[in-house]
């Protein structure tokens, strides 16, 4: 007989208990972790992901290893078991040990808590900023990026005050090496 179809009207209870969810205050809430001021950043998080990899069997209880599998990009979210049923880590401890990506996003995370862009407000900030961009406004900060990239103000290109450009003169004056630009 098919399992009975769950809805969210029906009164059936799932079998797996609700994944742990982030406490909302004391030591180790978000919003105490992801902050600006945060201790974490002077913490050696590289040796701790070793260590949590490395003591997985003995460390966590099935639920808190399938929240931690859940909580890993598709496709390292594998659940697989051993000869005792329980969760096999899906990270190798060499993975995290030699893992250029691991190695290169752990300063990355740490900057990015630093600089508070993990905090509320921060995270406030830059939705709007990205709304009012897909509106086409600018603010300031986008603003200052377009005239970095693309060299500053005309006024400067004008009178040669080092816009960035690098290029003066016309079309007409330049040389391309497929001939395309010539003329036009």
């Amino acid at each position: 007989m098919p399992p009975k179809k769950v809805t969210s009207r029906s009164k059936a209870k799932s079998t797996l208990p609700p994944a742990p969810v982030a406490p909302k205050s004391g030591p180790w809430s978000t919003a105490r972790i992801l902050n600006s001021t945060s201790p974490i950043t002077q913490k050696d998080i590289h040796s701790f992901l070793v260590r949590a990899v490395s003591d997985w069997s003995t460390s966590y209880t099935e639920d808190e290893k399938r929240a931690i599998i859940d909580s890993l990009p598709p496709r390292l979210r594998i659940y697989d078991v051993d000869s005792s049923c329980k969760l096999v880590c899906p990270v190798t401890p060499d993975f995290v040990l030699g893992d250029p990506h691991v190695k290169a996003a752990i300063p990355k995370f740490k900057r990015q808590v630093t600089e508070g862009y993990y905090e509320k407000g921060w995270q406030k900030r830059a939705m709007a900023a990205t709304r009012e961009r897909v509106d086409g406004r600018f603010d300031a900060y986008l603003q200052e990026q377009v005239d970095a990239f693309f060299g500053g103000d005309e006024d400067d290109e004008e009178d040669g005050g080092g816009g960035g450009g690098g290029v003066t003169g016309t079309v007409e004056d330049v040389a391309s090496s497929d001939g395309e630009w010539k003329g036009r």
